[in-house]
């Protein structure tokens, strides 16, 4: 079952049914969910996954992009009025501008805010292709989770993600994210003692330089979204879960098992920072055995690890241009700088992926 659209009027129906014109409404989840034994079996994969599939096209996808990138300038915009008005304190000072950076960090849309919005679709199935999503990776920046080199098809859906790759023949070739042309190949790599074709890209990262990730054919997630009351204090849950087909080279092949993000619940009225303000991310990998350089031993321990935090969606136009208020400096490898967390590590986030 499938349909298309094709003008970016139909797409703006689209996207205002699913509240994406209207980005930040609370999630529809809101019982915080307990531990939740594996699914093997992804639907997305089928041809057929029981509901109607939604295939976007390129304007759909940049319609999409637009709407994340102007309710987020909007709220830059706003927060920086509110400063040069007085509302954090002198606005010549350091303090007030630390004010209106943190407030940034926790009102803004990522790409995990977009992805899990349709991956948490009940009723539809949205499917996109290199050449649809293209456009928006060359147009907007930080766009998505998973590259879209050699990629056949992404679902969205039921609960899941799932994207398809085309590992046919080993080639090297060039993509594009956030503006820059990075580097991919398909390649035969050995993980778990057997060697397998696998796509492989070097990521830059705020915390890590750069990271080598490799990629299956098929990559599968689970994906969640609900609302904690805390401790320590309310809080939006994104997460995917249950990851399959997707591994980290870096001092050793590992397998994440889930990223987790998780945010202060966004009011863009918000006037001031809350009492506990929280933002951050973690990426768990069980399991994990650093193959560390030198005379170094290695080092085997389990725990949900640190990785940069999602930078918001904005058109690259308007971060070349320098569009963005000048307390909000831009990084050298992309987005803004002291894109940092907020706040401890929820502890029901822990008691989730603890250390065993």
């Amino acid at each position: 079952m499938r349909r298309r659209t094709g003008a970016i009027a139909a797409a703006a129906v689209l996207l205002t049914a699913r509240g994406v014109l209207a980005p930040g409404a609370a999630p529809a989840t809101a019982a915080p969910p307990t531990t939740i034994a594996p699914v093997e079996h992804c639907p997305l994969r089928d041809e057929d996954p029981g509901v109607p599939v939604h295939v976007l096209s390129a304007d759909d996808v940049r319609a999409i992009g637009r709407a994340y990138s102007d309710s987020n300038q909007t709220r830059i915009v706003r927060l920086d009025s509110l400063l040069r008005a007085g509302a954090f304190g002198n606005p010549a000072g350091p303090e007030a501008r630390a004010v209106a950076h943190q407030l940034t960090r926790l009102l803004t849309l990522n790409a995990y805010s977009y992805m899990i919005h349709y991956a948490t679709d009940r009723d539809t199935v949205w499917e996109a292709s290199e050449q649809s999503m293209r456009p928006a990776f060359e147009t907007f920046s930080d766009p998505g989770v998973v590259p879209i080199a050699r990629l056949r098809r992404a679902r969205m859906g039921l609960g899941w993600m799932y994207a398809h790759y085309d590992l046919s023949e080993k080639v090297k070739t060039e993509t594009a994210l956030g503006g820059r042309m990075l580097r991919v190949r398909v390649d035969d790599v050995e993980i778990a003692g057997k060697r397998q074709r696998a796509l492989c890209m070097d990521l830059p990262t705020g915390l890590h330089d750069l990271i080598e990730v490799w990629i299956e054919e098929e990559v599968t997630m689970r994906v969640e979204h609900a609302l904690y009351p805390g401790p320590p204090a309310p809080y939006e849950l994104y997460l995917l879960d249950d990851m399959r087909g997707l591994y980290v080279h870096k001092w050793g092949v590992h397998r994440p098992q889930a990223f987790v993000f998780w945010v202060t619940p966004r009011d863009p009225q918000r006037t001031g920072l809350p009492d506990n303000p929280l933002v951050g991310v973690r990426i768990y990998a069980p399991h994990l055995r650093l193959r560390l350089p030198g005379f170094l031993p290695d080092l085997g321990f389990e725990d949900l690890r640190a990785v940069d935090l999602p930078q918001p969606i904005l058109e690259i136009a308007y971060l070349r241009q320098r569009g963005q208020p000048a307390w909000l400096e831009p990084a050298q490898l992309r987005g803004f700088k002291r894109w940092e967390g907020l706040g401890p590590l929820p502890p029901d986030v822990r008691r989730r992926f603890p250390d065993l």
